[in-house]
Protein backbone atom coordinates (compact mmCIF):
# COMPACT_ATOMS: atom_id res chain seq x y z
CA UNK A 1 0.00 0.00 0.00
CA UNK A 2 1.64 3.41 -0.84
CA UNK A 3 1.39 6.03 1.66
CA UNK A 4 -0.72 9.32 1.56
CA UNK A 5 0.92 12.09 -0.25
CA UNK A 6 2.30 14.74 1.41
CA UNK A 7 -0.43 16.96 0.28
CA UNK A 8 -3.30 14.47 2.02
CA UNK A 9 -1.57 13.87 5.24
CA UNK A 10 -1.30 17.28 5.59
CA UNK A 11 -4.66 18.56 4.01
CA UNK A 12 -7.41 15.92 5.13
CA UNK A 13 -6.59 16.45 9.10
CA UNK A 14 -6.90 20.11 8.43
CA UNK A 15 -10.34 19.82 6.70
CA UNK A 16 -11.67 17.62 9.04
CA UNK A 17 -11.15 20.00 11.85
CA UNK A 18 -12.47 22.74 9.89
CA UNK A 19 -15.59 20.56 9.44
CA UNK A 20 -16.15 19.33 12.58
CA UNK A 21 -16.04 23.17 13.43
CA UNK A 22 -18.40 24.39 11.45
CA UNK A 23 -20.99 21.19 11.85
CA UNK A 24 -20.27 21.87 15.49
CA UNK A 25 -19.20 18.60 16.63
CA UNK A 26 -16.29 18.13 18.52
CA UNK A 27 -13.85 15.51 19.99
CA UNK A 28 -15.09 14.03 23.33
CA UNK A 29 -13.17 15.45 26.20
CA UNK A 30 -10.85 13.96 27.81
CA UNK A 31 -12.45 12.71 31.64
CA UNK A 32 -10.55 13.84 34.36
CA UNK A 33 -11.25 13.40 38.40
CA UNK A 34 -8.93 15.50 40.40
CA UNK A 35 -7.37 12.99 43.24
CA UNK A 36 -9.79 14.28 46.25
CA UNK A 37 -12.51 13.11 44.27
CA UNK A 38 -11.62 9.67 43.30
CA UNK A 39 -13.20 6.87 44.29
CA UNK A 40 -10.92 4.93 47.10
CA UNK A 41 -9.85 1.99 44.56
CA UNK A 42 -8.04 4.53 42.49
CA UNK A 43 -6.36 6.62 45.25
CA UNK A 44 -5.26 3.01 46.65
CA UNK A 45 -3.99 1.82 43.28
CA UNK A 46 -2.27 5.29 42.62
CA UNK A 47 0.12 4.69 45.58
CA UNK A 48 0.64 1.12 44.66
CA UNK A 49 1.97 2.87 41.25
CA UNK A 50 3.75 5.05 42.97
CA UNK A 51 5.41 3.12 45.32
CA UNK A 52 6.22 0.71 42.52
CA UNK A 53 7.69 3.60 40.05
CA UNK A 54 9.62 5.34 42.58
CA UNK A 55 11.19 2.51 43.83
CA UNK A 56 12.41 2.04 39.94
CA UNK A 57 13.35 5.16 39.89
CA UNK A 58 15.64 5.26 43.25
CA UNK A 59 17.09 1.33 42.23
CA UNK A 60 20.79 1.03 41.84
CA UNK A 61 19.95 0.11 37.98
CA UNK A 62 22.55 1.57 35.57
CA UNK A 63 19.62 3.71 33.64
CA UNK A 64 18.40 5.23 37.08
CA UNK A 65 21.61 6.13 38.15
CA UNK A 66 22.26 8.35 34.88
CA UNK A 67 18.62 9.95 34.70
CA UNK A 68 18.95 10.69 38.31
CA UNK A 69 22.40 12.60 37.40
CA UNK A 70 20.69 14.10 34.77
CA UNK A 71 18.31 15.37 36.95
CA UNK A 72 20.40 16.96 39.63
CA UNK A 73 21.92 19.29 36.83
CA UNK A 74 18.72 20.54 35.11
CA UNK A 75 18.17 24.16 36.58
CA UNK A 76 15.76 24.39 39.62
CA UNK A 77 17.08 20.91 40.75
CA UNK A 78 18.17 21.01 44.14
CA UNK A 79 21.28 19.35 44.96
CA UNK A 80 19.77 18.24 48.25
CA UNK A 81 15.90 18.69 47.42
CA UNK A 82 16.21 16.76 43.97
CA UNK A 83 13.42 16.85 41.11
CA UNK A 84 10.14 16.38 40.81
CA UNK A 85 8.37 14.47 37.56
CA UNK A 86 4.91 14.70 36.54
CA UNK A 87 4.45 11.41 34.64
CA UNK A 88 1.17 9.98 32.65
CA UNK A 89 1.12 6.33 32.75
CA UNK A 90 -1.33 4.07 30.70
CA UNK A 91 -1.78 0.80 31.96
CA UNK A 92 -3.20 -2.70 30.39
CA UNK A 93 -5.86 -4.47 31.96
CA UNK A 94 -3.04 -7.35 33.58
CA UNK A 95 -1.25 -4.17 35.62
CA UNK A 96 1.75 -3.44 32.65
CA UNK A 97 2.77 -0.19 32.16
CA UNK A 98 2.17 -0.22 28.47
CA UNK A 99 2.96 3.91 27.69
CA UNK A 100 4.37 7.15 29.43
CA UNK A 101 4.19 10.53 28.83
CA UNK A 102 6.08 13.45 30.14
CA UNK A 103 7.53 16.94 29.28
CA UNK A 104 10.47 16.14 27.31
CA UNK A 105 13.74 16.85 28.29
CA UNK A 106 16.30 18.37 26.33
CA UNK A 107 18.45 15.24 25.51
CA UNK A 108 17.65 12.03 24.03
CA UNK A 109 19.49 9.71 26.85
CA UNK A 110 17.11 10.66 30.23
CA UNK A 111 14.11 10.43 27.54
CA UNK A 112 14.97 7.01 26.58
CA UNK A 113 16.06 5.95 30.28
CA UNK A 114 12.46 6.92 31.63
CA UNK A 115 11.20 4.80 28.93
CA UNK A 116 13.40 1.76 29.20
CA UNK A 117 13.04 2.17 33.20
CA UNK A 118 8.75 1.91 33.14
CA UNK A 119 7.53 0.83 30.16
CA UNK A 120 6.98 -3.26 30.36
CA UNK A 121 7.07 -2.86 34.02
CA UNK A 122 4.42 -5.49 35.51
CA UNK A 123 2.77 -3.89 38.77
CA UNK A 124 1.29 -6.04 41.62
CA UNK A 125 -2.03 -5.34 41.07
CA UNK A 126 -4.02 -4.41 38.26
CA UNK A 127 -6.18 -1.29 37.79
CA UNK A 128 -9.57 -1.19 39.62
CA UNK A 129 -12.13 -1.64 36.94
CA UNK A 130 -13.13 1.94 35.31
CA UNK A 131 -10.41 3.38 36.53
CA UNK A 132 -9.79 6.53 34.18
CA UNK A 133 -6.55 6.73 32.03
CA UNK A 134 -3.96 7.70 32.15
CA UNK A 135 -3.20 7.92 35.86
CA UNK A 136 -1.12 11.27 36.32
CA UNK A 137 1.61 11.59 39.11
CA UNK A 138 4.29 13.60 40.35
CA UNK A 139 6.63 11.75 41.37
CA UNK A 140 9.92 13.37 43.28
CA UNK A 141 13.27 12.53 42.79
CA UNK A 142 15.69 12.58 45.78
CA UNK A 143 19.31 12.07 44.77
CA UNK A 144 21.37 9.31 46.28
CA UNK A 145 24.99 9.76 47.74
CA UNK A 146 27.78 9.08 44.96
CA UNK A 147 28.69 5.23 44.58
CA UNK A 148 31.21 4.53 47.23
CA UNK A 149 30.96 7.63 49.03
CA UNK A 150 30.91 6.19 52.81
CA UNK A 151 29.44 8.74 55.31
CA UNK A 152 31.73 9.38 57.89
CA UNK A 153 30.16 9.96 61.69
CA UNK A 154 31.26 12.55 63.37
CA UNK A 155 33.66 11.67 66.32
CA UNK A 156 32.17 12.27 69.87
CA UNK A 157 33.65 14.46 71.86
Amino acid sequence: MRPLPRFRRRTLPAISALLSALVGISPAPARHIEAGKAPPAWIAYAQIVSATVQGRLDSDDPLAQRLRAYLQQLPGAGQADGATLKIAFWIDPAGKITRIGHAPFAQVQPNDDLQALLVGQTLSQAPPKGMLLPLRLSLHIKPKPADGAAVTPTPPR
